[in-house]
């Protein structure tokens, strides 16, 4: 008679991903993130070694308990006892491996004007702010801001990261950045002024080397204003037919204001509601005299003009 050695061993798989442990007696699924590993550990109660199967081929020295997965893959074990048994091979373990996520730059620009009322002929600042949003590093940043046939280039200040330049053959504003790390930003002004009044609208752009994930914050444009009059800081009543008034050029455009002149102890001497260039000093000394003009703006609102304007009668003695 035949004496048959029958084997009882059976083979239990476990997982171990971080630190969460796993038993598996069918086939699954483990998705590996990126940057971690994963142990597969083998459990029988009367096993010394063991087996590791990929892909449905041993692999070579993997013979003991636990075994740290490093490829995708199909992975079964089998528990082999001291007297030789083989236990079953175990349910089916398909490994995948998250592969290195590709960090992409949002690079984004903000444009913006000084928060002032401004006059045409009158100076003012633009700010260009660019920020990389995104989680890799920006390289290759370039700036352009193509300046409109209303506004006329004035200066050019020192951008906080890389070089900017201005091409006055085509009114165009680069300013370029080597690299940018995730979260930084960098700020640059731009001096302009407007050679005529209404609106006028100046958009920036942004671009860099790596593939955007948002291209809507790529541009921004700055929509604002400009005042049509020009308060002069002098005039002559000298009743010789030249600059006898206090003249506001454009203020006809603007019938809602109110004009206040002020003495030097800030004694209101003039007020006229709806000024229509018709102030001419009557009584006063020659000096300088503080102005406040009021005007309300469609669009804007009430806006407030301060100033000095210095009366000089210049009259010839007969």
């Amino acid at each position: 008679m035949i004496n048959r050695k029958t084997c009882l061993v059976m083979a239990v798989l476990l997982l171990s991903l971080a630190t969460t442990c796993l038993s598996q007696s069918a086939a699954q699924s483990v998705n590996v993130p990126y940057g971690t590993s994963l142990m597969l550990r083998a459990s029988s109660a009367r096993a010394t070694r063991y087996q590791w199967i990929r892909n449905g081929a041993a692999i070579t020295g993997a013979t003991l308990a636990d075994y740290r997965v490093s490829a995708n893959g199909d992975y079964s074990v089998i528990s082999i006892s001291a007297d030789g048994c083989s236990s079953a091979e175990s349910g089916i373990t398909k490994v995948i491996y998250d592969t290195q996520p590709v960090l992409s730059a949002d690079v984004m620009i903000s444009k913006t004007s000084e928060n002032r009322s401004v006059t045409h002929n009158e100076p003012f600042d633009y700010l260009l702010k660019v920020t990389n949003n995104g989680a890799g590093t920006a390289t290759l940043v370039k700036v352009q801001d193509l300046l409109p046939e209303q506004l006329q280039f004035v200066s050019l200040g020192t951008p906080t990261m890389g070089t900017a330049a201005y091409n006055s053959l085509n009114k165009a504003v680069l300013w370029q950045l080597d690299k940018m790390e995730n979260g930084q930003a960098a700020e640059l002004k731009l001096k302009v002024k407007s050679l005529s009044p209404g609106t006028v609208s100046n958009t920036a752009t942004v671009s860099a080397k790596e593939a955007d994930p948002n291209g809507d914050n790529n541009q921004s444009t700055d929509v604002r204003i400009i005042i049509g009059i020009l308060i002069p800081n002098v005039f002559t009543p000298n009743d010789d037919g030249t600059n006898d008034n206090f003249v506001i050029p454009g203020i006809e455009h603007y019938p809602d204001n109110e004009l206040t002149i002020l003495n030097r102890w800030q004694a209101t001497i003039y007020q006229r509601k709806g000024y229509m260039n018709d102030w001419k000093g009557d009584g006063l000394n020659e000096g300088t005299y503080f102005y406040l003009l009021k005007i309300n703006i469609p669009g804007e609102g009430l806006k407030t003009f301060k100033g000095y304007i210095t009366l000089i009668r210049n009259k010839s003695n007969e």
